[in-house]
């Protein structure tokens, strides 16, 4: 960076995480958490997994996610879109959470949690995102759809368990037509396709909704394997965790949204 502009070098973005807690993750290597991927990375990495608190596999990882997608809203609105300039794209971006626990009022959220940490055990989550101003034609047809690229970033994110576009499940449920957008002058008359037609934008928002697992480390105790003892045993995980990691994930789905419209762009 100079002056605040970029000079065609790799932008380089450095955290350091001094609040740390390694010894809390030191059991893991040997008694892994249920639910983790402890036992999956230990399997393929001879037990070499990073001891800190998760390596690749952590929520930590999200930090250089969401930095790089700030980087990449700023690509998308110099070069796509600004209020100064309405011919251009005015791409916007906005995720929210939806639900926690199946619960959808938001005001039962903070006592739901507290309930649940009382009992040492976690809760997931939905979160929506929105995205408007595209236009017609972002995307590919087949291996590069929209929701191709879409889903591929959004379950990178740790813990992601699915993803759905507009009906998405529902339209199992449909008759074909309850599910089809009608077309008007402008575009789709609804969007039961979340905004993509043949892995192309049809001018409509794409609509998606992810689902969020419940935090794998929990205080509750639970069976698992001790592969050093070679016995079954019980862990109760210890330090700090979150009970729904979901509130924290909009902001995510956000970034990994405009990563992948940068690039499609």
């Amino acid at each position: 960076m100079l002056d605040g502009y970029t000079t065609g070098a790799p932008l380089t973005i450095v955290f350091w995480n001094s609040n740390v807690q390694s010894q809390d993750y030191e059991q893991f290597a040997s008694i892994p958490r249920p639910g983790h991927a402890d036992f999956v990375a230990n399997v393929k990495y001879n037990f070499a997994n990073d001891p800190r608190g998760g390596g690749h596999f952590s929520g930590r990882l999200t930090l250089p996610i969401v930095a790089a997608g700030v980087v990449a809203k700023k690509i998308l609105n110099a070069e796509y879109g600004t209020e100064e300039d309405p011919q251009k794209l005015d791409v916007v971006i906005s995720a929210k959470l939806l639900e926690i626990g199946g619960e959808k009022d938001p005001s039962k959220w903070d006592s739901l949690l507290k309930g649940v940490a009382a009992e040492g055990d976690s809760l997931g989550g939905i979160i929506e995102c929105t995205v408007t101003g595209l236009g017609v034609g972002v995307g590919d047809p087949f291996w590069d759809s929209v929701e191709s690229c879409l889903a591929h970033a959004i379950f990178a994110i740790p813990g992601v368990r699915g993803i759905e576009f507009g009906d998405g499940f529902a339209a199992a449920r449909m008759k074909g037509s309850e599910h089809n957008d009608p077309f008007g002058p402008d575009g789709p008359l609804k969007n039961g396709s979340g905004g993509v037609n043949g892995g192309l934008t049809n001018g409509a928002p794409i609509v998606f909704r992810v689902a969020v697992k419940p935090t794998s480390s929990i205080a509750k105790p639970q069976k698992t394997w001790d592969f050093e003892n070679k016995k079954e045993t019980v862990l109760q995980v210890r330090g700090r965790h979150d009970v729904c990691f979901a509130r924290r994930t909009p902001v995510i789905v956000e970034a990994m949204t405009a990563i992948v419209l940068a690039d499609l762009l």
